[in-house]
């Protein structure tokens, strides 16, 4: 983090822990029930993040040339590979000859080629056509246009990122993720190894998820049993840099009687720093690892999420064994709150209770997310 950047935060966390709240004159807002509802506007949605960067994967699962991942996201199926520069290159995991998947999900190594399970068309690394059997069958067949189509990738974080619409191939990545990518990996975040990889299912609409991550006004209630305690009750510094955020957490070990100066302010030792990368991935950033999610919307009812724990170095023990996977326990546990009051919401949802849900000054951050997610979806709609 940037000197000015930490004694404006340091400032800032200051004034709120002496009575000036950090929202200023943001105003309450409102959010229609309905959007939460349509499945032509979840399918519109789905739409959107294929054409955003989405972190489909940890840069440390893929280490070395030849190794491979398979997975699918909003529907696409994926291929991520490591080639023999070092450098990471996707596509999508399907053959040019009759469009059968070359893999299945899952994930490899030291891999030479890929081969079609289907009829034997084999691709380099590259994603080059390397040979078909009897190819005099193919007499107007372009090798040099038929490899796999490729995909915008980039790695940033310690994470892949992919935009998954191959007409975007040519996309600049860093546009979408800086300046807060650059700020998240000065944080020793650059090159973090993978722990704990979950993928699961909660039954609600992604927004409430999102709409959870955006404020701290329930963690006195929803988190009383896990965190609540760690934090100063309701205080959460927010910047915008377009359309992502830093959302600063403040820890109660920050004592406003006896605060630190400008220099002995630790960010992530005084509070947890929380990125997020819109419309649909967070990076929470602890003391001494970070926690990684992003929300895969199935429908509008229901959402698959993929999480990753970003440890500084693999353990190496069993104690450092036992103590990352008691900091893992504890995320999911505080998770598990969240997501299980985002299932008994969406439940009520079609009831007529609200034809709106409400937010406070102090949760001014979600309203504006549903703004800004709307202009984006009105501006892809107008898209030729």
């Amino acid at each position: 983090m940037k000197p000015e950047v930490r004694a404006d935060l340091h400032r800032r966390t200051l004034e709120a822990l002496n009575g000036t709240r950090p929202e200023g004159r943001a105003a309450p807002g409102e959010v229609p029930v309905d959007r939460y509802l349509d499945r032509g506007r979840a399918d519109r949605e789905r739409a959107l993040m294929r054409r955003r960067p989405q972190a489909v994967a940890a840069s440390s699962e893929l280490p070395a040339a030849g190794a491979w991942l398979a997975r699918d996201r909003l529907g696409v199926p994926l291929l991520l590979v490591r080639q023999e520069d070092g450098a990471l290159r996707a596509f999508l995991n399907v053959c040019r000859h009759r469009g059968a998947r070359l893999l299945d999900e899952g994930a490899g190594h030291s891999a030479r080629t890929f081969v079609c399970p289907y009829h034997a068309w084999t691709y380099a690394l590259d994603g080059s056509l390397k040979g078909l059997p009897q190819a005099f069958g193919f007499p107007c067949l372009n090798k040099a246009e038929s490899g796999l189509r490729r995909l915008a990738v980039r790695e940033r974080g310690g994470l892949v990122w992919v935009v998954a619409d191959p007409d975007l191939a040519d996309s600049d990545i860093d546009s979408h993720l800086d300046p807060l990518m650059g700020e998240l990996e000065a944080l020793d975040l650059s090159a973090p190894v993978a722990y704990a990889p979950r993928h699961y299912e909660v039954a609600a609409n992604w927004k409430l998820l999102v709409d959870g991550s955006l404020e701290a006004y329930h963690f006195k209630v929803a988190h009383r049993n896990t965190i609540a305690h760690l934090f100063t009750d309701n205080l959460q510094i927010i910047d915008e840099a377009g359309l992502n955020r830093r959302l600063y957490l403040v820890k109660s070990n920050l004592d406003p009687a006896n605060p630190p100066d400008a220099e002995g302010f630790e960010p992530r030792r005084h509070g947890n720093i929380l990125y997020f990368f819109f419309p649909n991935t967070t990076v929470l950033v602890q003391p001494d690892h970070a926690q990684f999610s992003t929300l895969e919307p199935l429908g509008p009812n229901r959402t698959r999420v993929h999480e990753i724990t970003l440890l500084p170095a693999a353990p190496d023990s069993d104690k450092a064994e036992r103590y990352w996977q008691a900091n893992v326990d504890l995320y999911r546990r505080t998770l598990a709150e969240d997501y299980n009051l985002s299932e008994s919401i969406q439940k009520g949802l079609p009831s007529g209770a609200n034809q709106v849900l409400t937010f406070g000054t102090f949760e001014y951050s979600a309203p504006r997310f549903h703004r800004q997610l709307e202009a984006e979806l009105d501006a892809a709609g107008r898209a030729p």
